[in-house]
Formats: structure tokens, sequence, C-alpha cells
């Protein structure tokens, strides 16, 4: 039976839905107010790794389904905590170097959290699987359905992560309208992909560098401003 998670900015009416995903081992961030965005948005991270090698601290978090939602509180909604990922996509959203706390509340309440690689991974430097990919975007498609999501902003532009996204796009039946690059920061260039659903919705996936190193954010913030669009009330 999944562990219980209840915090004040997380909405929990969709984990009836992601309790029927079997292979979904721990669920995603969704933010109170997800539910009323304008567009509805999936932050899409890679992985985690396993911080606490020889403890159980990490790898007894992540045999329960809440242990994202934890991890993204510690990170995300801890304002003052500088957690690269975290902050540096907040940085590009908003182009400032110095989002308000406000800012920061209201994007992590509006928006989906999610990992794509459902492994612990054994250390930072542990690169996924194309298997791995594979599972990973075969539960975050069906995630993109349950949860209607609009666009999704995927963290690494690695050629294994998009090779696997196309495979199992085809095998779920959805339908490749465009593709484009986008030149951003040096090498890492910025992928853009929509996809049709048979029912005839459109996905969008942005591809960025990962924020949690090297990352300008004043660059990416190009790229947010043009093919991201705001997941907040107005």
């Amino acid at each position: 039976m999944a562990e219980q998670f209840v915090h004040e900015s997380l909405d929990s009416s969709f984990d009836q839905a992601f309790a029927q995903q079997m292979q979904l081992r721990w669920w995603p961030w969704v933010g109170r107010k997800f539910a009323v965005s304008p567009v509805r948005t999936m932050l899409l991270g890679e992985s985690v790794y396993d911080w606490s090698p020889g403890k159980e601290t990490c790898r007894s978090r992540y045999a329960q389904t809440t242990g994202l939602r934890i991890s993204h509180v510690n990170h995300a909604l801890r304002l003052d905590r500088d957690s690269a990922y975290v902050r540096n996509v907040e940085r590009a959203f908003f182009d400032t170097a110095t989002p308000s706390d406000a800012q920061k509340m209201a994007l992590w309440h509006s928006v989906v959290y999610h990992n794509l690689v459902l492994d612990l991974l054994d250390n930072p430097k542990h690169r996924p699987s194309m298997n791995q990919y594979i599972a990973g975007w075969h539960e975050a498609l069906r995630l993109c359905e349950t949860l209607a999501i609009d666009q999704c902003v995927i963290y690494g532009v690695e050629l294994p992560k998009r090779l696997a996204l196309r495979e199992v796009a085809r095998a779920k039946g959805l339908k490749l309208l465009s593709r484009q690059l986008v030149e951003v920061q040096g090498r890492s260039k910025g992928r853009i992909a929509k996809y049709e659903w048979p029912n005839g919705k459109v996905l969008k996936l942005v591809f960025i560098r990962h924020p949690s190193a090297f990352f300008s954010w004043r660059k990416w913030a190009t790229v947010f401003a043009k093919e991201v669009c705001s997941p907040m009330e107005s």
C-alpha cells in the first residue's frame, strides 16, 4: 500500500490514478493549483542517485511512492536551499537572478514535477541505460495523458533520451507534428517537439540543458520566454 504524504502545497487528487500505474515506483509532485492552471505543465527531471551509500536513508525513502515528493519539498519548497536544478529553472522561468519567494511558490504550486528514470542510480556519474529511458518514457507519457499535460519541459538533451522518446511515442500512437533545433548555449542546443495523441490533443516537449550545472539561465530564459507558456494563473 502506498505511504500517505500530505503537504499543504500538494494536490493528491490524482493519486488513485497514479496507483494504477504499477511500474510508477514513485509518484510525481502535483502542485495544489495545477488542476486550474491555464497551461498544464510538467517539469521532467532525469534521475535520483543514492546520496547515502551504505546507509538506508535514500533507499528507504525511494522504496515508497512518496520519495520524490519528499525530496521535492526539501529542495524546491525550502526556498533558502541552494539546489541548482531547482533554483536555475526558477531563474530561467522568471528571467531574473533573484526570483521572489512568491514567484517560486507560484511556480511549484502550478506544475507537476516528475523524474524520467524510475531506478535509483548509484552515484551522479552513473548514466541511465536506454532500457531505463524507455521504461521511464512509457510511464511519463502515461502521466502526460492522465494529467492532460499541454507542455513538458525536459531536463537534459542527451541523444539516447530523445531516441527513447521517439521509440515509445511511436508505440503509443503519437504522431510527430514538428521538431526544431534551438541554438542556445555552446553545444547544448534546445530541442522542441510537438506530438499529437490519437484523440487530437497536442503535447509540446521542450528539451533544455540539465539545470544542475553549467547552466546559463540567462540564455535559457530566452527559450522559456519563446517556447514555454506560463502555467500560472494571471
